[in-house]
């Protein structure tokens, strides 16, 4: 979740020693290489996913870093040693001259790293490989022998020379949206109008966040372009405002103007796109309602000249369209999840949308709510 999840196999830097070189077939030893730098102090930035605390602290500067960009609507203080609840712990060790970083993971809620990464992203490439050595877990891609990770209880040792930030981060933040029963988590994006929630759906680049900012540049609720958080429970969609990631082209006329203030990064995705980088506390200042009941779900279509959308009574062959997040009723069955997602789609208006310039597609989305 901090850029795109694609598998890597980097080539492997020169290390001082041949033990170090495989560090996968000896990870025990390897870890006591950290045990001198435990008493170090680092400092802790904490965020509050929905119900859940997270807490990051990092000799890697730029995973942490990273984190604050993206999540920084969410910092929060430090929980209380009185509070109970739901909390997730991530600290990273970094030693000169060991070729990997040692992971280390405290929950409330435990789970096998290698296990949970192999079943949110078993289509991705990644399979748990042999292990080097007897109750560690290693996690790679497929066609390769050398591991991008490898697990046991709380420690995790990555490879340094891959790119291991992104898989660590999203394990983290799956692992958060795991342990929140009462949730559901979907991609994509989420506004209010009227005291209305309203979720708007669709494959990449269908044009989620650029219909979600038209919305808000209208005077509307903004609650997120990435990531949609539903209580199941009671059909309240909360927000969950990450740092916005705007892909080049059109956009509203009024977003267009925002951008232009030079205050914004911008920066190159995997798949070689150049997105703008904002945080959408700047875009959008305006408070927001905390939760909001969930009324509409938008399914977007191709782009057409005039927009346009027809509502549909969703039937069994509909479920597919809105399918929770990887992390998102982990265990549940394939029965239950249909249920799920039937109850869901059963209480909602839904419409197929044909998307045409923003403003015009955000006004035709705004008189729909107002006219149910």
């Amino acid at each position: 979740m901090l850029g795109a999840l694609r598998p890597s196999a980097a080539p492997f830097g020169s290390t001082k020693t041949s033990q170090q070189q495989s560090w996968w077939k000896n990870p025990s030893t390897i870890v006591e290489l950290f045990r001198g730098s435990e008493g170090h102090r680092l400092i802790c930035d904490w965020y509050r996913i929905i119900d859940a605390a997270f807490g990051i602290e990092s000799q890697d500067v730029q995973l942490q870093k990273r984190f604050g960009q993206l999540y920084g609507e969410f910092s929060s203080e430090r929980p209380k040693a009185s509070e109970q609840g739901l909390w997730l712990r991530c600290r990273v060790q970094v030693q000169d001259d060991v070729p990997v970083r040692l992971v280390t993971f405290t929950a409330s809620e435990a789970v096998d790293v290698v296990a949970f990464l192999v079943d949110l992203y078993h289509d991705r490439g990644y399979i748990e490989l042999q292990a080097g050595e007897p109750g560690w877990r290693s996690l790679g891609v497929v066609g390769t022998a050398r591991p991008l990770l490898t697990a046991r209880s709380t420690h995790v040792l990555v490879d340094a020379t891959q790119r291991w930030q992104p898989l660590i981060a999203t394990c983290a933040m799956n692992w958060v949206m795991r342990m929140q029963r009462d949730w559901l988590f979907f991609h994509a994006a989420s506004v209010g109008i009227d005291g209305s929630g309203v979720m708007i759906t669709g494959k990449k680049g269908a044009g989620k966040t650029t219909l979600s900012m038209a919305l808000a540049v209208a005077g509307h609720d903004f609650l997120g372009d990435e990531i949609a958080a539903l209580r199941s429970r009671t059909l309240e969609l909360a927000p969950f405002r990450r740092a916005v990631a705007i892909r080049t082209g059109r956009q509203a006329h009024r977003v267009e103007e925002l951008l232009k203030d030079g205050s914004f990064s911008t920066e190159t995705f995997p798949d070689g796109t150049t997105r703008t980088r904002a945080e959408a506390s700047k875009l959008f200042p305006r408070p927001v309602a905390q939760s909001l009941p969930l009324r509409s779900v938008f399914f977007l279509r191709n782009f057409e000249t005039t927009p346009r959308a027809d509502r549909f009574l969703p039937s069994t062959a509909d479920l597919h369209q809105l399918t929770p997040m990887p992390g998102t009723m982990r265990g549940a069955s394939c029965g239950q999840q249909i249920m799920e997602m039937a109850k869901l789609l059963s209480s909602v208006h839904c419409y197929y949308l044909y998307p045409g310039s923003p403003e015009a597609t955000a006004r035709l989305v705004e008189e729909i709510v107002r006219t149910e």
